[in-house]
């Protein structure tokens, strides 16, 4: 506290005091850290930058979950998760829930439907249990995987190939016909 007087010409003037301006008061001591009380635990960082969701291992979230972005999810999941971005479901993770998102990796454990639009990645020790509708599919060794695989790529494949032999089919069926009509003149 600095105590004010009054000067000659009506100003106050700070009154000197005997400490200098860059020591540190007297009255906070320094932080010594040895003493648990100072030290600070710092949260646990996300793995990657850029996520713009991070559930923590102990979490538990029912309901729906959207991210316009990549995610991770450590904890457990009951409901429909939603990514606009790169999904990856943790070692440790428990979901049971619908999923689709662009990119999706599944280290944990998922019992649903997976939808991806590009990728989905299951990566040891991750057990699904549900079917899964992606172009590109990974599986490492350790994976267990116990439902369906429906690849987008083949299916448009299939439609091709299905529509030429339906062009075939048509064409077999039309001759049959011209045959039986010339054999009836």
């Amino acid at each position: 506290m600095t105590w004010f007087d009054r000067s000659l010409g009506g100003k106050k003037e700070p009154q000197k005091t005997d400490r200098k301006p860059d020591m540190a008061p007297v009255s906070e001591p320094a932080p010594d850290e040895s003493t648990p009380s100072s030290k600070l635990e710092p949260a646990p960082a996300p793995a990657a930058r850029g996520l713009v969701g991070y559930l923590y291992k102990g979490s538990r979230v029912t309901g729906q979950l959207t991210f316009q972005g990549s995610a991770r999810i450590e904890g457990n999941v009951d409901g429909e998760i939603q990514c606009h971005g790169t999904l990856t479901i943790g070692e440790r993770a428990e979901v049971r829930a619908k999923i689709s998102g662009d990119v999706i990796v599944i280290r944990g454990k998922v019992e649903g439907s997976v939808v991806a639009k590009e990728k989905v990645e299951l990566v040891a020790p991750a057990r699904l249990f549900g079917d899964i509708d992606t172009p590109r599919l990974v599986i490492t060794e350790g994976v267990v995987f116990d439902g369906d695989c429906t690849m987008g790529v083949a299916r448009q494949k299939g439609g091709i190939a299905g529509s030429q032999n339906l062009n075939a089919d048509r064409a077999t069926a039309a001759k049959t016909v011209k045959l039986q009509v010339d054999f009836e003149k």
